[in-house]
């Protein structure tokens, strides 16, 4: 059973208010054509600051930073709020749900990625932001490529954690077996949705982590042996079905692998942020991107035993990415030489960090909306 959002108001008794809206828009799809969309949208900071759009995974929606109407921590616990690395003392940082995801009123079947980013501009015009930068992890990085390759004029900056231009095949396949599991004999079910979850999180984290974490013996308590891996995977895609549906677990898994961006049309600086144990995004594949761009200012490459989930659980090396690529673009603060052009974490939680020298003239300050 899906659970409902908590209700949105405006709220517009102060400029640096959060502001929470509905947006009813009509979007020209890929597939589709023209349809009517609604979505819910969370703005935070001073409406004159620099605008940063904030996209995470397809589990991730609108809420970014506590509001009066829903006082839960966001989906990005420690990055967004004031003094942190997403300081909405500092800059407007907006926050909204995919189309097709719990809670919205889209057309049936697949949005893809470009589906996305029409979302993104229909939302930039409502605030009359003309230019943004753009932050985005996993789909949501996905979603950000996407806007910046069709809207070169909207996107000033983008800054791109765990994603890339294409998906990798073994990535597809294991997405495919999910979506299979999900409409067995095509009828959906949450029990599926759970299993496919469960065999979603063996790609979002590590053999590393798992190896460390988990025993290998059994519970028998029940008659029957449980793993301790198995109760962990179980436990985690109950939670997610619990505020997830079928239907937009499907629509949105298809549209990552519907994702396909040209990175040589990418016209804006980029800031990319890889692990070294994310089967999701191979760091091959991250490496590729890097390549292709006309405009990198930083491959970043932290090591991490936390997988493709590293963008949620290394606050320390992704904290200090997002400022540094906000900020300056040039080094993560106080630490960084000019000799070489990633940033590394090790397992004993050190950070050491070489950062590539970037010519003022070639980064642009960030604009407000």
């Amino acid at each position: 059973m899906t659970r409902a959002p908590a209700p949105l108001r405006w709220n517009a008794a102060c400029d640096d208010s959060p502001r929470e809206f509905r947006l009813r828009e009509t979007i020209r799809f890929d597939r589709q054509g023209p349809r009517s969309v609604e979505v819910g949208v969370e703005v935070h900071g001073p409406r004159s600051a620099p605008a940063v759009v904030v996209l995470g995974g397809i589990s991730a929606d609108r809420h970014l930073h506590p509001t009066s109407s829903d006082p839960r921590s966001g989906w990005w616990p420690g990055m967004v709020g004031a003094g942190l690395a997403l300081d909405t003392s500092r800059y407007r940082v907006i926050g909204t749900d995919f189309i097709g995801a719990p809670g919205t009123t889209a057309p049936a079947g697949p949005s893809s990625t470009t589906d996305q980013a029409r979302l993104v501009i229909a939302i930039l015009d409502r605030l009359g932001i003309e230019r943004t930068t753009i932050v985005g992890a996993s789909y949501g990085g996905m979603v950000a490529l996407a806007t910046a390759a069709g809207w070169p004029e909207r996107v000033s900056r983008l800054v791109v954690a765990c994603a890339a231009h294409r998906q990798h095949p073994m990535a597809t396949a294991v997405r495919a077996i999910q979506r299979a599991i999900v409409v067995k004999r095509g009828r959906p079910s949450d029990e599926s949705l759970v299993l496919a979850r469960a065999l979603s999180m063996t790609t979002y984290r590590s053999t590393v982590e798992f190896e460390s974490r988990f025993g290998v013996s059994p519970d028998w308590s029940s008659g029957v042996p449980v793993f301790p891996v198995e109760e962990y995977l179980m436990a985690r895609g109950a939670a997610f079905a619990e505020r997830f549906d079928t239907e937009s677990f499907v629509r949105l898994s298809t549209s990552i692998d519907l994702h396909e961006v040209d990175p040589e049309t990418i016209e804006c600086s980029m800031y990319l942020l890889s692990v070294d144990t994310d089967s999701v995004v191979p760091e091959f594949l991250a490496d590729e991107l890097a390549a292709s761009v006309r405009r990198l200012r930083a491959h970043v490459k932290i090591e991490s035993p936390f997988g493709h989930d590293a963008f949620l659980k290394e606050t320390t090396a992704v904290s200090a990415f997002l400022e540094s690529s906000l900020r300056d673009g040039c080094r993560p603060p106080g630490i960084g030489d000019p000799g070489g052009g990633s940033i590394r974490r090790d397992s004993e939680d050190r950070l050491e960090a070489r950062a590539r020298p970037c010519p003022a003239e070639l980064h642009p300050p960030l604009e407000a909306g």
